[in-house]
């Protein structure tokens, strides 16, 4: 295969921790780190289920020190570093990068939001013209408000909304004429994107449709270091003509992507231009002996198929299985130790006595017991995290 980089799978899974900030990386500790960790992973996927903290709190406990559930969507809005709006899914995207998705939210933003808009509009005429004029005179406003001021209160049958308020916001957001100003307890405020966005970056030119998707397609390569050509649908989200119009091997040959066959993995993999040089610098770097605990969300497992050609780590996220079909349990952490998965935890943070319940603990094959130095340590840190001061560890109530 020509203008193909051929990686085994040690060198693949190296590149591959650097490319998403668990290897090579110092982050500095509190805020600092959290600006500097947010311009790096270039978006974090956001969940709102709280039980060690939610997904995108642990996407960087396990890259910054002295980090806190809650204090990341905080900080983002509070110094504008970021936006909230789709990219896999919804995720936070540095700011600088709003100009880019001007031509998603043109596009109509997500198709399910699409049609969202269409039932409302015919529902409830009105309603979305109703809460953008509220918006604009009263904002930020979230669905509490718009209840207080009885704006749009129609039953809407709706994903996460009974009210036609609700959707309307959603239906703003999605098209880009709302952004999320801040969230209280995790719910969004909403106000008019001009009141959110810096002015200089409402004023930058609208990329093409063609332009979006390539400036996209290389932005996720980015993310998770090596994208799978076939396989991994979830990962190419809001890609997926580009994998079948020929333009993702275009940007191959104008040398804007290049492929890399890993050994005994028979589809390739887009990565990065440079991945050599970049591999080359990820293998001078030392392995940290610090093992991490990684978010089920985390950029390392949005392509779950290639984790487990690439890694030999097979991984399920299971909140949304029934008990008796979970293998592990609802909220299981794989744990990261010197470029290798050497187990997984199903954990509970018990917020009032400030207790995380280990609620189990299973050792991959060659990998690390619980009672390991660097686990341990890897707990007490994670304590910190959550502002506890107890672990009850399996068995213990």
């Amino acid at each position: 295969m020509a203008n193909c980089l051929k990686w085994s799978r040690e060198e693949a899974r190296l590149y591959q921790l650097a490319a998403v900030g668990l290897h090579g990386k110092n982050y500095p500790h509190g805020e600092e780190g959290v600006r500097a960790a947010v311009r790096d992973l270039r978006a974090v996927q956001l969940d709102p289920l709280p039980i060690l903290g939610r997904n995108h709190d642990l996407v960087i406990q396990a890259r910054v020190d002295g980090t806190h559930p809650g204090e990341f969507l905080d900080l983002l809005h509070r110094e504008r570093l970021g936006f909230e709006y789709w990219d896999k899914v919804l995720c936070a995207i540095p700011v600088e990068e709003f100009p880019r998705f001007r031509a998603l939210m043109a596009a109509g933003g997500d198709r399910w939001e699409q049609r969202r808009e269409e039932r409302l509009r015919r529902d409830h005429p009105g309603s979305i013209e109703a809460v953008y004029q509220a918006v604009r005179e009263n904002g930020p406003l979230s669905t509490a408000e718009l209840r207080a001021l009885e704006v749009a209160q129609g039953e809407h049958r709706g994903w996460k909304t009974t009210q036609a308020a609700g959707a309307a916001l959603e239906v703003l957001w999605n098209r880009g004429w709302l952004s999320v100003s801040h969230r209280a307890n995790y719910r969004r405020y909403f106000d008019l994107t001009e009141r959110v966005i810096p002015k200089e970056l409402l004023t930058c030119p609208l990329p093409t449709w063609e332009e979006f998707q390539a400036y996209l397609l290389r932005k996720r390569v980015e993310m998770v270091g090596l994208l799978p050509a076939n396989g991994d649908a979830e990962a190419w989200a809001f890609l997926r003509e580009v994998r079948t119009n020929g333009q993702a091997q275009r940007l191959v040959e104008e040398g804007n992507l290049t492929l890399v066959q890993v050994e005994r993995v028979r589809a390739p993999f887009y990565a990065p231009p440079d991945a050599a040089a970049r591999l080359a610098a990820a293998e001078r770097a030392p392995l940290s002996d610090r093992a991490r605990f990684l978010a089920p969300l985390d950029p390392l497992l949005w392509c779950r198929s290639a984790l487990e050609k690439l890694w030999g780590f097979e991984y399920a996220w299971e909140v949304y299985k029934k008990p008796a079909h979970r293998r592990y349990g609802y909220y299981v952490l794989p744990v990261l130790h010197q470029g290798r998965f050497v187990a997984r935890f199903d954990g509970r943070y018990d917020a009032k006595a400030k207790v995380l319940h280990v609620l189990g603990y299973w050792e991959e094959l060659d990998g690390l017991p619980l009672k390991h130095p660097a686990i341990q340590d890897a707990f007490r840190r994670f304590l910190s995290y959550l502002g506890g001061e107890k672990i009850a560890w399996p068995g213990q109530r």
